[in-house]
């Protein structure tokens, strides 16, 4: 649908209000432009005026397995996901606006700044981490109502955590319980690659 010109929109305001926020957080001008009603040239314009600078070229982030690569990952897309769903039960709506990934990224982001903290205390200095950004949060929210991902529950925790639908097999592994440390101190979890290998090997007759 084509968004509607500015003089005839009554909401316009608000729109840009909600853009510049998203904009700050980090969000690309497809983003912004399919959340806030705006113009693809209209998106990155804003952009420019926003960020003082054009945005980044090339595709919005689409790894569809990027959840499951690290237990890292696994926790920081979840965390974001489960506030994401808690919200959406909370005011009892099914679709996403700017509005609610604003505020659920934003609570992600003080919630992530600590869980970073604590990280990379206990990483070697070399090892740098970054959260979640708001371009792969929104990607992952497609996945999540898609089913692709989905929420699975440790039996020995009890922590909420994300797992992934496969074409042959189901991903499921928690990202506090199933971690170690080996012998140099690096944490371990197992590999997406191996984990479907063993999924898919075929049972010894």
């Amino acid at each position: 649908m084509k968004p509607m010109p500015f003089k005839n929109r009554p909401n316009i305001g608000a729109d840009l209000l909600l853009a510049e926020k998203l904009i700050q957080l980090g969000a690309r001008p497809p983003i912004v432009s399919q959340l806030c009603h705006l113009t693809r040239k209209q998106s990155i314009a804003f952009f420019k005026t926003v960020q003082g600078q054009a945005p980044k070229q090339g595709m919005l982030p689409h790894d569809h397995q990027w959840a499951i690569r690290s237990a890292f990952n696994n926790i920081h897309a979840s965390l974001f996901l489960s506030m994401i769903e808690d919200i959406r039960h909370r005011l009892s709506t099914p679709n996403l606006d700017a509005t609610l990934l604003v505020a659920a990224y934003e609570i992600y982001s003080n919630v992530a700044s600590r869980i970073l903290a604590d990280w990379q205390y206990i990483q070697s200095r070399s090892s740098q981490h970054y959260p979640l950004d708001i371009n792969r949060a929104w990607y992952l929210i497609s996945l999540l109502s898609a089913g692709d991902l989905v929420f699975m529950i440790c039996g020995r925790c009890r922590a909420r955590y994300l797992g992934m639908i496969h074409p042959d097999a189901a991903f499921s592994q928690c990202p506090i319980c199933d971690v170690w440390t080996d012998r140099s101190g690096r944490r371990r979890w197992i590999s997406t690659k191996s984990k479907m290998l063993t999924l898919n090997k075929p049972s010894a007759r």
